[in-house]
């Protein structure tokens, strides 16, 4: 038999972060996106043993470098400001002018190429994890405004996902629901398409009244693509803490049916009940949680929960509620719910779940990076698909 070659290979990997969310997505061609950050100081149990991976090590392993050496990512999404999305920011990516950047003082900084980030982030009352990516943002913004012909440059790349209130931000920095986004700081991504889907006006102004940052959450569809293949080889759900009015406004505005299938779904607001109905009220399920479950594709999708192990007690998040019906809702069972927490272990330490993307589809890959486990020497991998 002739080994038929693999035209391509993507990766998708969710970093166990506890009830946070880190994941990283690499293409093909080296391009790559960081879905919000969680990267802590200290992995260890308080008395110097690793317990948590090392999602910044890792990172360094996957990312490019450029031409000066110094490490960066094409594209990072930060889906809403609270702690658990974007702790460690700013002691990780640079922030700044890159022609100012110090490859001693600024070390392992990782420089973003094109910032995302939701309306609510741009705004006063942050707490100083989320404050950091505000202040990025802003000297980006900056930048545009102070100049008409201005349209982004090396490291200084915006967009604001959403409505200023009731009208579209500047068009050279805003993107709003519907875009189909196949590009990021001018160049083409390729192979993948990014379809947004929130958050939408109504949500912009329930945040600020309220002040809920949740209800500003960035939802995304991503659509993987393959070459020689027409059509999406897989499709990924995310939607930082989307809780289930913002899912019903999508199922609403939405056209397209295609644009919100799923072949892997991150669970809102790390296994949160709040997708399902509001966290006191365990006895219904809204409409919305059950259409989005229902556009799953075949009988082989995963549902991610990034999130602390999930156990049944009054935790929420994670939900053990929310998990059950999570199960219950798979066509293809039990075994295709999976949690950072607890899916993989080398050692004492989780390690991130990784799916390839290739011509067959999406596959779960196993063990498939210990980088991030620096006190775990040469782990047996293990077996599967």
């Amino acid at each position: 038999n002739t080994l038929h070659k693999i035209i391509m290979e993507h990766i998708i990997k969710y970093y166990p972060v506890g009830n946070a969310d880190c994941t990283l997505i690499k293409l093909d061609n080296g391009k790559t996106i960081l879905v919000d950050c969680q990267i802590l100081a200290d992995l260890t149990d308080g008395h110097g043993k690793q317990i948590m991976f090392d999602v910044k090590e890792d990172l360094l392993s996957e990312l490019k470098k450029d031409s000066l050496e110094r490490p960066f990512v094409d594209l990072f999404i930060s889906t809403h400001p609270h702690d658990d999305h974007c702790k460690g920011f700013a002691e990780n990516f640079y922030h700044g002018d890159v022609a100012d950047y110090d490859k001693d003082k600024n070390k392992n900084e990782i420089i973003i190429e094109e910032l995302w980030i939701t309306p609510r982030g741009l705004n006063n009352g942050l707490s100083a994890p989320a404050e950091d990516i505000r202040k990025e943002a802003k000297r980006r913004r900056k930048l545009y405004d102070d100049d008409a012909n201005f349209y982004g440059s090396k490291g200084n790349y915006l967009r604001i996902i959403g409505y200023d209130k009731d009208k579209e931000f500047d068009r050279r920095y805003c993107y709003v629901p519907g875009k189909l986004v196949t590009t990021v700081h001018g160049a083409s991504l390729s192979w993948l398409e990014m379809f947004i889907h929130a958050p939408f006006k109504e949500d912009v102004e329930t945040s600020k009244k309220y002040d809920d940052k949740n209800a500003t959450s960035v939802v995304v569809q991503f659509g993987f693509k393959i070459d020689g293949y027409t059509g999406y080889k897989s499709r990924v759900l995310m939607g930082g803490d989307a809780e289930h009015e913002i899912w019903q406004h999508i199922l609403d505005n939405n056209t397209d049916e295609e644009k919100l299938k799923w072949n892997i779904f991150l669970a809102p607001h790390h296994c949160s009940w709040s997708f399902f109905n509001n966290s006191d009220n365990k006895n219904e399920i809204k409409p919305s949680a059950e259409d989005i479950l229902n556009k799953q594709i075949g009988n082989s999708a995963h549902i991610i929960a990034s999130s602390n192990e999930i156990k049944n007690d009054n935790n929420n998040p994670p939900c053990y509620e929310a998990k059950q019906q999570y199960i219950k809702k798979l066509k293809s069972g039990s075994s295709r719910f999976l949690n950072t927490a607890t899916h993989s272990k080398v050692g004492n330490i989780p390690q991130p779940i990784v799916f390839k993307i290739d011509e067959y589809g999406k596959t779960l890959k196993e063990n498939a990076t210990v980088a991030g486990a620096t006190s775990i020497s040469n782990p047996a991998p293990r077996a599967g698909r």
